[in-house]
């Protein structure tokens, strides 16, 4: 800036430009004028030009230095540097080079130059196209690395040989071929490419010269001298190629597993410098990122690259902490409530008489409540993994009073239903003098009344019977109002159940519960439907049976007082017959052997099998046959009907004819009318 300053102060002189003047007109001065500046804007020569003009003995100690790899590199960045290295006179260097890389290269090939020789064997592209690609092969007879799509245009079948080359010998062919075998029967056969499923073994550029070298000894009067010597030059030429070859592919694979060692070191290294910065950040071994992408490079770890990564690491790392905590809290939770389910579930056992599993649902809502008091939420709200043992002992009085209290309250409500009184009654007087083991006492005989059989309760919503003590009957509260005591409702009909089995009327109802699904149950057959359609039941469901049957009848029953007179023809009103009235005449069920359970379910597959298929179920129309059906699309035509001896709105649901006709004849024994009687 000081001399450009200058400058412009000189130019804008009034002096010096009258001096200058004065000059032109011709006058003389005593002092000569001072030369202008001029501006030295030539290069001066940097590193790559100081590398350029070092003399050759210089370079070469330089290179010395260097192993194949990094001369490799070197090689690409200027093109006098290629040149020089890719001459003759550098092969000392490469030699030196290849023997410092790890581990050493074999020894280069006669036929080949320093630099091609590292560009076949420490280069991963293609020598074709110069890309780089996962499907890099290489040939190590012919010595070349390509992709797939210059596989396919460089090395060609034999197909392709004699369509290009006509006249040439095809015995020469086995000679320059990627299975062509030595003398001693060696091969590079196992690492030759399939393409397509045709075998590609020929490069075009060999091909090539070995036919010039064939027309030229073939043009003497006597070639049969000429190809056995061609032959025998060949032979040597393949020998030497799969010599080498195989101490090519020999070092390939260590190289790639020295390769791979490396890496693997230079990512444990990173892995755990980056460990050893995330614990001095106060992050712990778990919380650590293991499978980000900046953590599994195979790359030395530097300063600015830890500055650039170490905020998205520190945002993972904090992620999994979240977690790890998270994942630690629930896992103390889970520990502490199941060691308080444990405390309470032992108290309800003492409570009750009986083990109570975790899948009881009275348990868990009387539990919630147990968990609920102070000194049991000061246990749930706890840091600590383990309960202490004396801290559980605190609260097992706790657990037995609400336990008994619980129990107390769903056994009573349960007695209530059996005796016919309300829900919710309530004798204070009878429990107020009772100590907790009188408590239990009483609640032991309650119990032990109710696991009779014949103190089931009918449930009305699922339509099914319930015994106790079982899983489906332990929160009455809920389903007090749904609970009906089978004594006053069936009265009578499990006696009899239980004497067609010969069991007492005294049988636990565990016994017969078909929720032991553990135990293989007997079935049996309801001997008072149609043997056409009668199921085969358990006893449970057996019962269930019987007292829907009795409900649906009681109900249609108390309508069609109602709607008689709608319905009475000149015969009388139509019948509607109790079919399962347990306190007739006969047997209500039995146990069929398996002859006779064969016979019957053959029976009832004959009658399904005309389901949809009677004239009746078309309106009338003949849709019998099989062949009207494909024809008409009969399927699609095909109705369903109602009875109308029912009362309304207690009709089974709509069926087909064949089911409907079983209906009529065994609830209103009559026989069917198809117009009157259906709809």
């Amino acid at each position: 800036m000081e001399k450009g300053s200058t400058t412009t102060q000189t130019r804008n002189d009034p002096a010096v430009n009258g001096a200058r003047k004065r000059l032109k007109a011709g006058e003389s001065t005593s002092k000569p004028l001072k030369a202008p500046f001029v501006w030295d804007l030539s290069p001066k020569p940097g590193l790559h030009g100081l590398l350029l003009n070092l003399p050759a003995e210089i370079f070469g100690e330089i290179c010395s230095y260097l192993d194949a790899i990094d001369l490799r590199h070197l090689s690409l960045t200027d093109a006098t540097f290629c040149s020089i290295l890719a001459s003759a006179k550098s092969n000392p260097i490469w030699r030196g080079a290849f023997r410092r890389v790890k581990p050493p290269m074999p020894d280069c090939p006669d036929d080949m130059s320093g630099s091609d020789f590292a560009r076949f064997m420490l280069v991963e592209a293609c020598m074709g196209c110069q890309r780089s690609s996962f499907n890099i092969s290489a040939d190590y007879f012919h010595r070349v690395l390509y992709c797939d799509y210059c596989y396919k245009s460089n090395i060609v079948s034999e197909k392709t040989v004699t369509r290009l080359y006509p006249d040439f010998p095809l015995e020469l062919l086995k000679y320059i071929s990627s299975a062509a075998h030595s003398t001693d029967g060696a091969s590079l056969a196992a690492s030759r490419r399939s393409w397509n499923g045709s075998t590609l073994q020929y490069l075009k550029a060999t091909l090539n010269e070995v036919n010039k070298l064939w027309k030229s000894t073939s043009s003497s009067y006597d070639a049969i001298q000429p190809l056995d010597q061609l032959k025998e030059r060949l032979q040597k030429y393949a020998d030497g190629r799969i010599e080498i070859g195989l101490s090519l592919s020999k070092w390939r694979h260590s190289f790639e597993s020295f390769k791979s060692a490396e890496r693997a070191r230079i990512s444990n290294e990173r892995r755990s410098c980056l460990l050893s910065k995330m614990a001095a950040l106060g992050y712990e071994e778990r919380d650590f990122p293991r499978w980000h992408p900046a953590v599994n490079k195979s790359e030395i770890l530097t300063d600015a690259e830890w500055e650039r990564i170490h905020p998205a690491l520190q945002e993972a790392a904090e992620r999994n902490k979240y977690y790890r905590l998270s994942a630690e809290k629930h896992r103390r939770e889970v520990e502490r409530t199941r060691a308080l389910q444990g405390v309470w579930n032992q108290a309800v056992a003492v409570a009750s008489g009986t083990r109570i599993h975790y899948w009881e649902r009275a348990a868990c809502s009387d539990f919630n409540q147990f968990r609920q008091l102070p000194c049991v939420a000061a246990l749930s709200d706890a840091t600590h993994d383990v309960i202490p043992a004396a801290d559980l002992e605190s609260v097992k009085p706790e657990a037995r009073r609400l336990a008994i209290e619980g129990r107390r309250r769903t056994l009573t409500k349960l007695d209530n239903i059996l005796k016919g009184l309300p829900v919710d009654y309530y004798e204070e007087k009878e429990w107020s003098f009772l100590s907790d083991d009188q408590v239990i006492s009483k609640l032991d005989a309650i119990s032990a009344e109710l696991v009779l059989a014949v103190s089931g309760f009918w449930e009305a919503k699922q339509k099914t019977v319930k015994w106790y003590p079982a899983r489906d009957v332990l929160d009455p509260p809920a389903t007090a109002n749904l609970l009906h005591p089978l004594r006053t409702l069936a009265p009578g009909l499990i006696e009899k159940l239980l004497e067609a089995v010969n069991k007492p009327a005294d049988t636990l109802a565990e016994t017969v519960n078909s929720c032991q699904w553990r135990q293989k149950m007997p079935l049996y057959r309801c001997t008072r439907c149609d043997e056409r359609v009668a199921p085969y039941l358990t006893f449970s469901d057996l019962v269930s049976h019987f007292v829907e049957k009795k409900i649906w009848f009681d109900k249609a029953t108390g309508t069609s007082e109602k709607t008689l007179g709608d319905l009475t023809s000149s015969d009388g009103p139509p019948k509607l017959l109790n079919s399962h009235d347990w306190n007739a005449e006969g047997q209500l069920m039995v146990l069929d052997n398996s002859h006779e359970k064969a016979r019957i379910t053959k029976l009832q597959k004959q009658v399904e099998a005309g389901y949809g298929n009677e004239r009746e179920d078309y309106d009338g129309a003949d849709f019998t046959t099989r062949s009207r059906r494909s024809t008409n699309q009969a399927p699609e035509r095909r109705t369903r009907r109602i009875c109308r001896l029912c009362p309304p709105g207690f009709s089974p649901m709509p069926m087909y004819f064949a089911t409907l006709k079983l209906h009529i004849e065994n609830e209103h024994h009559k026989e069917v009318d198809f117009q009157e009687d259906t709809a």
